[in-house]
């Protein structure tokens, strides 16, 4: 109990800190180029397939466990994409199938897609704590955004419209995916699976922007900033 306000002050501090453009790239960079560049690697040195597929995936697993570690408590995202892979690794084992690994990354990803649109419709815009960084990024604005997230049913409902573009953008996704890992060669499926990935990110941080416009300038003038 003692230490939940230091750390509580130690967030708050760190919220009133821009992020570089590194920063924000960081865990793209670690969820999917570390493991493309560690496949290529490990087939270069004649592994085969399937255990380069496993081993590469391991990488965004364990980053997975370690930000949780640190965080002090699971995220459901993060959560959700260790389980996925976990539980994919024995059934491509039992199964023999690379195919199958390179698939699941997509089902896991739809699986996402669906519960952000099952919890915005319910009025739990999940995404919410991701957005919160790029608009409330002071402690005024932090705390307006926290009193308009708690009293205001139009803010919420553009946080809702919000993660309903990132649900459907992930859905879609996993379409455009599959439609990949069952029509290209093996090799060539293996970075092409990840264009609809950068795709969707583009595109639903493009038409966000529709809602979170808004939820943005309503943040401001509850904290009388511009």
């Amino acid at each position: 109990m003692t230490t939940t306000q230091p750390a509580a002050a130690t967030q708050t501090t760190e919220s009133d800190q821009p992020q570089s453009p590194l920063s924000r790239l960081l865990p793209l960079i670690l969820d999917i180029g570390l493991p493309l560049g560690s496949y290529y690697l490990l087939k270069g040195f004649g592994v085969d397939v399937i255990t380069a597929l496993i081993v590469s995936g391991l990488i965004p697993a364990a980053r997975t466990i370690w930000t949780t570690l640190r965080a002090g408590k699971p995220d459901q995202f993060a959560l959700a994409v260790l389980v996925v892979t976990l539980v994919s690794i024995p059934i491509t084992l039992l199964t023999g199938s690379p195919t199958f690994m390179l698939a699941k990354d997509g089902l896991g990803t739809g699986a996402l897609g669906l519960f952000i649109c099952v919890m915005a419709l319910r009025n739990q815009p999940v995404m919410a704590k991701g957005f919160k960084p790029f608009i409330a990024e002071t402690t005024g604005k932090a705390r307006a955004w926290d009193d308009l997230a708690a009293n205001s049913q139009e803010f919420r409902g553009l946080l809702n419209r919000a993660n309903l573009v990132w649900g459907i953008g992930f859905l879609v996704e996993v379409a455009l995916r599959l439609l990949i890992v069952f029509t290209l060669p093996f090799d060539t499926a293996v970075w092409a699976t990840n264009f609809p990935l950068f795709a969707a990110i583009i595109g639903c941080s493009v038409v966000q922007r529709i809602w979170l416009g808004p939820a943005a300038r309503m943040v401001n003038a509850a904290a009388g900033e511009k």
